[in-house]
């Protein structure tokens, strides 16, 4: 799947499949008897790269189909790169210090989540993940959410990175509003209230805005709805999974628990 392909399009019919490779996620879609079958597997590199060889793109013979029988016949769908449904717990690229009344910009990329969806109303038929997450838990064994593990790191540039269609770039300011240095490695990084844009061909997400008020205090998150200057003409394609508000204040500096500590795993 290239990043043009996001959309919809007319699928194949009868016998014939769609192929399309995106990260570990291997997709086939095809439409036949008037329903939508999808079916999908993982070749996992541990960093979502794309396996160049060996691969077919006729569907294996043991390959279990998913059948939709859409409401109104239809034989077109909808693919449209999400963001994942867990916040994601982020690791910086090298330690990172901000000291007290200092702001930094960071960029961190994060592998979006295929929705499949049929008809006028966007009818979602199922998400793939392009790449499977390992999950682990922010906080404490009494306070704490579940999280994903996110498998790209936070730089401070993207100049020197290579594009890849399957990762949305996702800007983040960082303030701290305390008397003392902001030492962290990694942070909890909250999705589900970002909007994805296409820009220059590449997916980018709105910018995101922490305010730190101390690692025993609430941080004030903000998302701003839209990308950082200098970025203009970028196109909407995806609103965000929450769109009920753009700030909140929640814990997002403090110290990660692995979740087998919490669920003997």
């Amino acid at each position: 799947m290239n990043i043009e392909k996001w959309g919809s399009f007319s699928l194949s019919s009868g016998e014939e499949t769609d192929f399309y490779i995106l990260g570990d996620l291997r997709l086939w879609l095809k439409h036949k008897d008037e329903e939508i079958w999808i079916g999908h597997r993982y070749e996992e590199h541990g960093d979502g790269e794309r396996n160049t060889g060996n691969i077919s793109e006729t569907p294996p013979k043991d390959l279990e189909w998913a059948r939709w029988a859409p409401k109104e016949p239809t034989d077109s769908v909808k693919l449209m790169p999400v963001f994942p449904d867990l916040p994601l717990v982020i690791n910086s690229e090298f330690p990172l210090r901000v000291n007290p009344g200092g702001s930094i910009q960071i960029f961190t990329r994060i592998p979006v989540w295929v929705r499949i969806s049929i008809g006028k109303k966007d009818t979602v038929l199922t998400e793939l993940p392009t790449v499977k997450l390992s999950r682990t838990w922010f906080g404490t064994p009494i306070e704490g959410e579940l999280c994903y593990w996110a498998i790209t790191k936070a730089r401070r540039s993207l100049s020197n990175v290579e594009r890849k269609p399957y990762l949305v770039s996702c800007p983040i300011q960082i303030t701290n509003k305390t008397e003392v240095d902001l030492d962290f490695e990694k942070f909890c990084f909250r999705v589900e209230r970002l909007k994805v844009f296409l820009y220059a061909e590449e997916l980018w997400s709105d910018e995101t805005r922490i305010v730190y008020h101390g690692e025993e205090q609430h941080s004030d998150i903000s998302m701003s709805g839209r990308l950082p200057k200098g970025m203009e003409n970028a196109r909407l394609i995806s609103p965000p999974r929450k769109p009920v508000q753009r700030s909140l204040a929640t814990r997002t500096f403090k110290k990660i628990f692995d979740e087998s500590f919490l669920f003997g795993k």
